[in-house]
């Protein structure tokens, strides 16, 4: 980057969604992240795309990030976009919300546009036909998305980590939908309300010693498990500081629920039981990111602009 071209940096974290029962309304960011950055220059649009993803997704103007772009620009010529993908793809981490969300940024900040969160929220619905991963790229932390629609944020209680498990195996989210039933009944559909009510108010509270009793699932996961290879295995560890395990979205990644000191023996044991089941996977250790997508301007005056999406 030449010292007097100004450059919009973008960095989008990875979400996991459901966290046991509260589907397609619960949420969380995580620190892992995506970078966006985009130059102004002259000629046609230009994108590069690395890391995850690279040769997979169009390096064009139907890239999904390109897609939410021009739901505010008219137009994306004279920009070059390189994305520097960390969130592995179709694996459960919300790689497509935070491509939709740092388009929609994009647009926002390009396009002095002054759309809010809740402006980027409907917009990111339209988009990927749901909106609760995108709910917690933009704001950070625990989000529930609710009626609005909007996302009401929950602060991340002290102490709390995430061993984050991703196998090599991939789930589209369409055929994770797919594997669930068309209707319920209506004592599930209750469960799942109650559970996802407490596991709201534990987190709120900081009462980390409740989790556990709200991370079981009635409503997905049963007819989602199959498709998570290792879900049982981490199912059976019993260790202390192991809050529980959930699915992460549609899967096939999950959390293990985890008290910060204990996180990484939790993690050494998963990795044990996986190669002990066969299954390829990667075991890291994560915390809940603070704050959601952000958005840079810098160049020749430095940087001038940091700041949430609204």
């Amino acid at each position: 980057m030449a010292p007097d071209v100004e450059v919009l940096g973008i960095t989008a974290p990875a979400t996991s969604a459901n966290l046991g029962p509260g589907f397609d309304v619960l949420a969380l960011a995580l620190d892992l992240a995506n970078e966006v950055r985009i130059e102004r220059r002259p000629g046609p649009l230009v994108v590069h795309v690395e890391g995850e993803g690279a040769g997979e997704v169009p390096a064009d103007a139907s890239n999904l990030l390109c897609r939410a772009m021009l739901m505010g620009l008219p137009d994306l010529d004279g920009l070059e976009i390189r994305c520097i993908n960390r969130i592995p793809f179709s694996r459960g981490l919300g790689s497509s919300a935070a491509a939709a969300c740092a388009g929609l940024v994009a647009a926002n900040a390009l396009g002095n546009l002054r759309w809010t969160p809740a402006d980027m929220l409907e917009r990111a619905i339209d988009l990927e036909g749901h909106g609760d991963n995108a709910a917690a790229c933009l704001e950070g932390g625990i989000t529930a998305l609710v009626p609005g629609p909007r996302a009401m944020r929950v602060q991340p209680p002290e102490g709390l980590a995430l061993v984050v498990v991703i196998p090599e195996s991939r789930v589209s989210t369409d055929e994770a939908r797919g594997a669930m039933p068309a209707d319920v009944p209506v004592t599930t559909a209750a469960y799942s309300i109650a559970a996802t009510a407490g596991l709201l108010l534990a987190l709120e509270r900081g009462h980390a010693d409740e989790i556990p009793a709200f991370l079981v699932d009635r409503l997905h996961e049963p007819h989602r498990g199959p498709l998570c290879p290792g879900l049982d295995a981490l199912r059976g560890l019993d260790m202390p500081g192991l809050l529980g395990v959930t699915i992460s979205g549609s899967g096939p990644s999950m959390l293990l629920w985890a008290t910060v000191p204990e996180a990484p023996s939790i993690a050494a044991a998963a990795t044990s039981v996986l190669r002990g089941a066969g299954v390829a996977a990667e075991v890291r250790v994560e915390r809940i990111a603070p704050s959601g997508i952000r958005a840079r301007w810098q160049g020749a005056e430095g940087a001038r602009l940091a700041r949430a999406p609204g």
